[in-house]
């Protein structure tokens, strides 16, 4: 029965040590998931996103002109993945959008999305996005420090804290690859470096617009020729179509692109493996408490392949 105990009590450990090293979360797979079997291709991160989401906070409607035509899908996030060549001195950033057009004939092969991510690191010191285009705020807990666009007709950008102060802008490429049906931004790994696995992300995606802030289409109360409807949030309604984000509890797309309390902008929580954006660590206290309380009770003593109570 000492045994036993003994073997339960070990087993508990080493489970609290993996889940605290690695903890997919909702949708999301641990880096190197999908590159099993690819030699020299390193997956750093890679998460799914739900199909037919691409209406924001949940009421969004898409614009009547035929240009939106199927008018669904043409912003839908359905998966986003880091990955790089060990050799190469490039990091990719691949976003699978359901629906990939271009009416007005872009360079890239897309128009429609305005794709933005944000990258944190744990160095960061920024809390808003690029520009006025997204019309939200970032958690100020977890602050970015590399943020890339991609937008048609060249003008996708890597944007970083420059040595004067203010964000630094470098021109990166962006391409529609019809073979893959995905869209790929490449980033030089001399200016981000190889990215690490406790690395988190925010990733949505807009509608472009040529003559918008920040590339971004408006959204109004009303669905119209060409803007999209169903805001409600008055002048700080969220640009943002569709959001990378858990499908279950207090962080899902619907909750975090809702308008704060007061009219406040809605606020964003970025992504990682096994980390949603919350108090991830909250769930395992409870096991914990009880392993201290265990052992607390009555102080045991270990050997290396042993355990048993101490005797009175």
């Amino acid at each position: 029965m000492r045994f036993l105990r003994a073997w339960g009590l070990y087993t508990l450990f080493l489970w609290l040590v993996l889940a605290f090293n690695s903890i997919p979360g909702d949708g999301m797979s641990p880096a190197g998931a999908i590159a099993a079997g690819t030699e020299g291709i390193a997956v750093h991160f890679y998460a799914e996103d739900p199909e037919g989401d691409d209406y924001g906070p949940g009421s969004y409607v898409y614009p009547g002109d035929p240009a939106f035509t199927p008018y669904e899908g043409l912003f839908d996030l359905l998966a986003f993945r880091v990955w790089s060549d060990r050799q190469g001195e490039e990091v990719y950033f691949d976003v699978k959008i359901k629906n990939v057009t271009n009416p007005w004939v872009a360079p890239e092969g897309f128009i429609h999305p305005v794709i933005h991510i944000y990258i944190v690191t744990g160095k960061g010191a920024n809390s808003e996005p690029v520009n006025e285009g997204p019309r939200v705020v970032f958690s100020p807990r977890h602050r970015w420090e590399f943020a890339l666009t991609g937008i048609g007709w060249e003008n996708s950008a890597l944007y970083h804290s420059a040595a004067a102060g203010g964000l630094q802008e470098t021109a990166i490429t962006a391409a529609y690859l019809q073979e893959e049906d995905l869209i790929r931004l490449a980033v030089p790994k001399g200016i981000i470096g190889t990215p690490k696995a406790n690395w988190q992300y925010y990733v949505f995606t807009g509608s472009y617009d040529g003559f918008g802030p920040g590339f971004f289409r408006e959204i109004k109360d009303e669905a119209d020729e060409w803007f999209f409807g169903g805001g409600s949030g008055g002048e700080n309604t969220p640009r943002i179509l569709d959001l990378l984000a858990p499908i279950s509890g207090r962080y899902t797309q619907e909750k975090q692109l809702q308008v704060l309390p007061g009219g406040q902008m809605a606020c964003l929580y970025p992504v990682g493996a096994g980390r949603k954006g919350g108090f991830w660590w909250l769930w395992y206290l409870l096991p914990l408490g009880v392993v201290l309380w265990f052992l607390l009770r009555k102080p045991p003593v270990f050997s290396i392949f042993w355990y048993r109570k101490k005797r009175n």
